[in-house]
């Protein structure tokens, strides 16, 4: 899977540095040009849309891997095809991750009046239920990436050129299929609105952790979309060594 790996980084190595000195420049401008308001959204906007960005970079280079002939000689697994995008959108949020936090400190270091640390402090919220909540959001992003790659191995199973169509439906009848399976199962799905409480009173808007996400209902959440996750691994293995052509 490293050996893939590092094909994947090699080949979408001049896009992830070009968006990364457009990202810097943006930001310095907004610095330079723009209010402090407007600036602060305009960036939290700018990072968003490369995170997006590193999303669909994630998912064409699944479809790369399973479909380009030369990337199905290298010799590695079938499960190296799709652990190896996974691995490298992963990397590249962390990367991404990391700019935004020496930003963030430069930020802090010319602009001594906003200082998210001090925020969190008050709101009574601890970090590790941010670091929580990240995480949360991860695997999230890990379980959606699983359903579309095994939506693309679905249509790329079919000869017909329909194909693209058949993973459009493929991945919102898995969707479905799979949330309405969570809510027969666990009898209900957790709702993001139980993670945090917003209260408004005379002196404003409080926010507050309910330290709910690693209770026994998501646990058991969590658990069953595990299984599932394993299920479609293999599933789209399968798939792109037997059904998949290139």
């Amino acid at each position: 899977m490293m050996t893939l790996l590092k094909y994947d980084f090699r080949r979408n190595w001049n896009t992830l540095l070009a968006g990364l000195v457009v990202l810097i420049i943006v930001q310095i401008g907004l610095a330079l040009f723009m209010s402090e308001v407007a600036g602060l959204v305009i960036g939290i906007i700018a990072y968003a849309g490369a995170g997006v960005a590193i999303y669909v970079r994630m998912i064409k280079t699944y479809w790369s891997n399973i479909r380009a002939y030369n990337r199905r000689l290298v010799p590695v697994t079938g499960l190296s095809h799709l652990l190896s995008p996974l691995l490298f959108g992963t990397l590249c949020g962390l990367g991404l991750t990391a700019v935004a936090f020496i930003h963030y400190l430069l930020y802090v270091a010319t602009n001594a009046r906003m200082h998210f640390l001090s925020y969190i402090h008050l709101s009574g919220i601890h970090l590790s239920d941010w670091l929580t909540l990240l995480l949360f959001i991860w695997w999230v992003a890990i379980f959606m990436t699983i359903i579309i790659f095994l939506s693309i191995s679905i249509g790329g199973s079919f000869r017909w050129k329909a194909g693209p169509w058949i993973s459009i439906v493929s991945f919102f009848v898995l969707t479905n299929l799979i949330s309405w399976l969570e809510n027969v199962i666990l009898a209900g799905r957790f709702s993001p609105n139980e993670l945090f409480q917003f209260t408004e009173e005379s002196t404003g808007i409080t926010l507050t952790a309910n330290g709910v996400l690693w209770s026994d209902g998501r646990l058991g959440s969590i658990l069953f979309e595990i299984i599932v996750a394993v299920i479609m691994v293999g599933v789209a293995v399968y798939l792109n060594n037997k059904k998949v052509e290139v």
